[in-house]
């Protein structure tokens, strides 16, 4: 009995995936380099899709089904086709036994064998670092989709630290193949830190308090660059778009600019955002009706907030209310609703049309620029005469 047991142990074993490697240095990091069906490298790694409410550890962008399933009919269809390396990432050695067999200087040729199941795990042992879309359809999930054993290159990598996972994977795609702006500025503040970020990048500091903050209209409602939560994100705004925003307050404000606390930036540029959820509430309920979250329209709001700041601070007053009684005065606000296309365009059409709403601000005992406009138009139009 023990020796049937033993042998159906051992063979378990054998069932386990192994690979022919060569172990080499690549500058910072050991890795093992080999070819293998891109089946087996499907079967043993999983995508760690960061996920802002569920899986706010993870380090993968979100999957584009679209494009997983062009890189499957490409494997597929096309006999000359080529991948560059995949890059996977082995969080847990306990996992795995290198064994070498013979040494080429600086290099070893050996097998790289699985001890443990890493599907067996109901934590992600085998992540992908580099190839998850050319990797989720093959290892047929699908039933229309069969599973592709063609051969592709592999480099796999074991770093059990997920932060330093997520900075090699943040300067794979950053510094070599680019990748969404959102995902990569999330990613890197997650590696700083707050402390380190507020100093190193208080724009993005503030963005991040304005996600996080349950007085902040905008809490939880800032696409990050993962999974799209629908029902919750506001249409087009992202950490990226928001960042440019705030970084274009702090450089353009007289006052605010002056403040050697981010925090007290923070207070600020969030009592005027909360201003202007009370000025256009509709814009919260129906956010694809108006302009103000992307593109020109953020430009064109960000530009008017350094209006409004500078002169509430000149003031001495930065309150939420303060601030709404300016946004008030402001009489042009149907252009803030989308309604056909608009006669501005990029970041100088969002000064011109924060230009047009800015001529109807007025203080206690001055003229507003449009009572102004109408005052000179009128007194040369009576010279004249």
């Amino acid at each position: 009995m023990i020796r049937v047991k033993a042998m159906a142990a051992k063979m378990k074993r054998k069932q386990l995936p192994e690979f022919v490697v060569i172990k080499g240095q690549c500058l910072g990091y050991t890795v093992y380099r080999g070819v293998a069906p891109l089946r087996d490298l499907a079967s043993i790694s999983r995508a760690d899709i960061f996920d802002q409410k569920d899986n706010r550890t993870g380090t993968q962008r979100n999957l584009k089904s679209q494009h997983a399933r062009k890189a499957y009919d490409y494997v597929v269809d096309k006999v000359s086709a080529f991948y560059p390396e995949i890059i996977l990432n082995i969080r847990d050695s306990s996992f795995v036994q290198y064994t070498p067999e013979s040494d080429k200087g600086n290099v070893s040729f050996g097998v790289l064998r699985f001890v443990k199941d890493p599907k067996s795990s109901q934590s992600i042992v085998v992540s992908r670092l580099d190839g998850n879309h050319r990797l989720w359809f093959v290892d047929g999930r699908e039933k229309v989709m069969p599973p592709v054993t063609r051969p592709a290159s592999f480099c796999i990598l074991m770093i059990c630290n997920l932060n330093e996972e997520i900075e090699l994977f943040r300067d794979i795609n950053d510094n070599q193949m680019g990748m969404n702006t959102s995902h990569l500025q999330n990613i890197t503040a997650r590696l700083l830190g707050e402390k380190a970020l507020k100093v190193k990048d208080p724009p993005l500091y503030i963005v991040q308090k304005l996600q996080k903050e349950k007085t902040s209209p905008f809490c939880g409602r800032i696409h990050e660059g993962g999974k799209v939560v629908r029902s919750a994100m506001i249409p087009g705004l992202t950490i990226a778009n928001l960042r440019n925003a705030v970084r274009d307050m702090l450089s353009r404000s007289a006052k605010l600019s002056q403040f050697p606390d981010a925090d007290a930036q923070y207070k600020v540029i969030e009592n005027f955002w909360i201003a202007v959820r009370r000025w256009l509430p509709d814009a919260w309920k129906r956010p694809k009706e108006y302009i103000i979250f992307k593109g020109v329209g953020l430009s064109a709001i960000s530009y008017l907030g350094v209006e409004i700041i500078d002169r509430c601070l000149w003031k001495a007053r930065y309150e939420t209310t303060d601030m709404l009684d300016y946004l008030r005065q402001l009489s042009d606000i149907d252009i803030l609703q989308k309604s056909g296309s608009l006669p501005y365009a990029s970041r100088g059409g969002g000064r011109k049309l924060a230009n047009d709403l800015i001529k109807d601000l007025e203080e206690e005992g001055e003229v507003s620029l449009t009572k102004l406009q109408k005052q000179i138009l009128g007194s040369a139009s009576t010279k004249d005469k």
